[in-house]
């Protein structure tokens, strides 16, 4: 068997890691720039007050309200003619 510790295979190990830290430090360096160049401009100058989230009640919506859906009907038996129709025997 060949020795896994051999100074090839070592050497290629090393270089491999080398890498993944290149990129996992650039990464790193890429973020810290862009934390540090874009900062916290902190809170809006402007103040609109409590704007409602519900689109037709809020007096900046540009959508008319929406028409309430109508109550689902539910029937409790079938008509007195379908029971006529499945006791003739008609589909």
């Amino acid at each position: 068997m060949q020795d896994l510790t051999a100074k090839g295979n070592d050497r290629s190990t090393i270089g491999s890691l080398i890498i993944v830290a290149v990129i996992a430090i650039s990464f790193l360096a890429w973020g810290l720039l862009i934390f540090f160049s874009v900062g916290d401009k902190g809170s809006p100058p402007w103040d609109f007050g409590i704007v409602q989230d519900i689109p037709g009640e809020s007096a900046y919506s540009t959508h008319p309200p929406k028409a309430p859906e109508p109550a689902p009907q539910h029937v409790s038996q079938k008509p007195a003619q379908v029971e006529i129709e499945i006791q003739k025997g008609k589909p």
